[in-house]
């Protein structure tokens, strides 16, 4: 009879922690991974002349917020070696871009704007740009050790 409760109570006992562990499982939260990164406020202001184009100036404002994505997340010595990326490139990587204010003062034109590049192509030319020629410069170090 003993033998019958004590089994009683491990089933009870392994019944319970099941039901926790569900529900563990089912109503836990999981971390958000961000897709993006998300630089805001960009502001450009040039001259309004006549061989003005607003696509230049966007496409200035994309190699700011390039930039200075850049700069959050890379060393000094790194972001001298993407800073000549080209436009195109730079236009590949970004998700969303959206113009916040746009307005003409005394012929000068403003923008403003927030751009939204994918973490993956970002990550994917850091790791090419950067980390790639590192692999390389230690190879060449290595072959003239012997």
């Amino acid at each position: 009879m003993k033998f019958n409760i004590k089994l009683f109570n491990y089933k009870r006992l392994y019944i319970h922690f099941c039901l926790l562990a569900l529900l563990n499982i089912f109503f836990s939260t999981e971390n958000i991974q961000a897709k993006t990164f998300s630089i805001n406020d960009i502001e450009i202001s040039t001259p309004f002349e006549i061989n003005f184009d607003k696509n230049k100036i966007i496409d200035e404002g994309f190699a700011q917020a390039f930039n200075r994505l850049v700069l959050s997340i890379l060393q000094t010595q790194d972001q001298k070696k993407l800073s000549k990326t080209p436009i195109g490139l730079i236009k590949s990587m970004i998700e969303t871009f959206s113009i916040q204010e746009e307005k003409f003062i005394n012929e000068v034109y403003y923008l403003s704007l927030n751009v939204s590049f994918n973490k993956k192509k970002i990550l994917n030319l850091i790791e090419k740009k950067i980390f790639f020629h590192l692999f390389q410069l230690k190879k060449r170090y290595f072959f003239y050790q012997l």
